[in-house]
């Protein structure tokens, strides 16, 4: 390996410099493009959580808000947490401010990291494995990561600080476990030191996983460093039991997971009902998606990145398609060759394990979806590393007087591709736009887009539009709801969606097409995406309330048919009554409607304040009191506690 280029870069500069301007860069950049708007999950997860709006003043709030999200089967309180935080000292949510405490935490990753590979590269050239400037490559690396554009989709998309506070403790425990490492691989350690390493990391792996459950991670890259980095070594000498317990560590996850599957594949299949393929194909389609996601690491071409992904085949067999194979095998060449090489290439093993293993909860056997690019903030750190070496390496080579103009021009060319790709997330309308431009395609880029446009027509008095304006928005908006349509003419939201267009703005188009009976030829054999059910829920309102002209009879066979096909009781419920109320029912038909829905289903907690609230309008105070005794009941860790007492007060009065 070449010597440092940290002398002849330029001679008064230290590398920390660097890293402040970096850093510097990154925050005008990202904070330009943090724009007003809620995205995507952003309304369920916070502006439309009542539990994690709080005013702090009460401490059993923070309890609640901590608990109030439905992602993941711990909650994520961590992270709720720190939301619930700023809605208390702000006085309210507003999506600029969440994204630029997101800004934040990316830059106390970014300064983690910078200590994080230096520490790493110092390792290595004090065995004697590299040569080169620990300081140099480390902000190099740190440098591509910051200011790498696949990032802006975690970074201004407010509900993800989910996944950068798992990785702000993951790359915090890996910088404690790796200096900690470093000295005991010259000094060796006490058991009590040991023991009190393992501690500490195992709390910040708590913090972690609280934050997101893919913290748990950290447990495994652990032993990942140690295979890759120090190898056995311990005080000056390699130990063969410590380099082999090290291999074990690494395995240990994988023979667990064989042994889950073996026992309880229950565990891993259950997800997949509610999918549109199977373990198998998800498992072969990863392997074509994570070369993907190296492809944009390594080369940001933004013009392939976006949201949606939807547009991408789905592998059915090893040769279907064909890269399916290709793909696979290049996986296994890889990480033979990484293993095989590993005396000599140690950073190739670093990078490819992190990578592999940091995808390894959400791009492999769990029934998630197939594409996202938020999942590479932790993952690609280990190829950014290699990055800075290779870079720092190319930079040795070069004359004097071409350095610090190639330096620059890297990171002016990161820098315009992040601010290129920040300004697409800067509202709703335009990344609704730009992923459309990009995925063509994509079912779901042209829902969110008509979608985006439906809501500029709602919103036509706030943004100044006039009525022609107003309408021609409409109407593209429509025009891409049909493309939807022909996209996928078994989608149940672009149906939904041009009923509800047509019977309210566009009665000559309607006449033409019975979207009505499309609809029912539709369900059989269809898996409901969550834009479906949102669909079903606009359609139940737009019936009830008489925008769309459906009969009676109508509606039963259609809530008959959903029930058959489709939806679970619970949900069917929730739609017939949306669709009565919007009828504008008595509330003793309403209060028949969750009674019964209740008896179906027990314990649905958010049956409650709708239950509530039409025994206090019936004046059954006995009714008000029953329920709010069984509501208690159900939610038995008094999660919804706060949400009891606003309901009980509004009874009350």
């Amino acid at each position: 390996m070449p010597t440092s280029p940290s002398a002849s870069i330029v001679r008064n500069l230290r590398p920390r410099w660097v890293v402040v301007c970096l850093l510097c860069v990154a925050v005008v950049f990202y904070a330009a493009n943090a724009g007003d708007d809620f995205l995507f999950d952003d309304t369920p997860a916070l502006s439309g959580n009542e539990l994690v709006q709080i005013s702090g003043e009460r401490f059993d709030e923070w309890r609640t808000a901590a608990f109030s999200s439905s992602a993941g089967p711990l909650s994520r309180p961590l992270t709720m947490v720190t939301f619930a935080l700023q809605h208390a000292l702000e006085g309210g949510f507003s999506a600029r401010s969440l994204k630029l405490g997101n800004i934040v935490i990316h830059l106390v990753i970014a300064g983690l990291l910078f200590l994080l590979f230096r520490a790493l590269v110092a390792a290595l050239v004090a065995q004697g494995k590299l040569r080169c400037d620990p300081g140099w490559v480390a902000a190099l690396a740190m440098g591509f990561w910051l200011l790498h554009p696949l990032h802006v989709s975690t970074v201004l998309y407010a509900v993800q600080r989910m996944a950068q506070l798992s990785t702000l403790f993951t790359v915090l425990g890996l910088l404690l476990f790796v200096r900690w490492r470093s000295r005991w691989a010259e000094r060796g350690a006490s058991p009590q030191e040991v023991v009190a390493a393992a501690l500490w990391l195992l709390l910040v792996t708590l913090f972690a996983v609280l934050s997101k459950e893919n913290g748990a991670l950290l447990l495994w890259l652990v032993p990942a460093v140690e295979v890759a980095v120090y190898r056995g070594r311990w005080a000056g000498q390699q130990r063969s039991p410590l380099a082999a317990a090290g291999w074990v560590l690494l395995l240990l996850p994988l023979v667990a997971i064989a042994l889950i599957f073996w026992f309880a594949p229950e565990t891993f299949l259950g997800g997949y009902t509610q999918r549109n393929f199977t373990l198998e194909e998800r498992l072969l389609t990863q392997g074509r998606v994570l070369w993907q996601y190296v492809s944009w690491i390594v080369w940001p071409n933004i013009l392939s990145m976006g949201f949606q992904h939807d547009d991408l085949a789905l592998s059915t067999g090893w040769l279907q398609p064909v890269s399916t194979l290709l793909a696979l095998a290049g996986w296994v060449s890889v990480l033979v060759v990484a293993v095989w090489r590993r005396e000599h290439w140690p950073l190739l093993l670093l990078a490819v394990l992190v990578y592999l293993v940091g995808h390894s909860m959400e791009s492999s056997f769990l029934a998630l979806e197939m594409v996202y690019e938020h999942r590479n903030y932790l993952p690609s750190i280990g190829i950014c590393l290699l990055l800075g070496v290779g870079f720092a390496s190319v930079l040795d080579r070069l004359p004097a007087s071409r350095r610090v103009p190639a330096l620059l021009a890297l990171f002016a060319a990161f820098a315009l591709l992040l601010g290129l790709r920040g300004n697409t997330w800067s509202d709703d309308l335009t990344l609704s736009r730009t992923n459309l431009a990009r995925h063509p395609e994509s079912v779901r880029s042209n829902y969110f887009y008509g979608n985006a446009l439906l809501r500029q027509y709602r919103l036509r008095d706030e943004l100044g539009l006039t009525e022609a304006e107003a309408r021609a928005s409409l109407a593209v908006g429509r025009h891409y709801m049909e493309l939807m349509h022909q996209r996928d003419p078994a989608d149940l939201g672009a149906l939904v969606m041009l009923y509800y267009l047509d019977s309210l703005f566009f009665p000559e188009l309607g006449a033409q097409t019975d979207w009505l009976s499309a609809l029912h030829a539709a369900l059989p054999g269809r898996v409901l995406k969550a834009s479906d059910r949102n669909a079903l829920q606009v359609l139940a309102e737009c019936m009830g309330d008489g925008k769309c002209a459906t009969q009676d009879e109508e509606v039963e066979r259609l809530f008959a048919a959903l029930g058959r096909y489709s939806l679970t009781p619970t949900d069917l419920d929730s739609l017939r009554y949306t669709y009565l109320q919007a009828r504008g029912a008595p509330p003793e038909a309403l209060l028949a409607a969750l009674e019964a829905a209740l008896a179906r289903s027990p314990g649905q907690l958010a049956y409650y304040p709708y239950l509530i609230a039409r025994y206090s309008e019936v004046g059954d105070a006995e009714g008000v009191l029953r329920s709010i005794g069984e509501w208690m009941h159900y939610d038995s860790r008094r999660r919804q506690l706060p949400l009891q007492r606003q309901v009980v007060a509004g009874a009350d009065q």
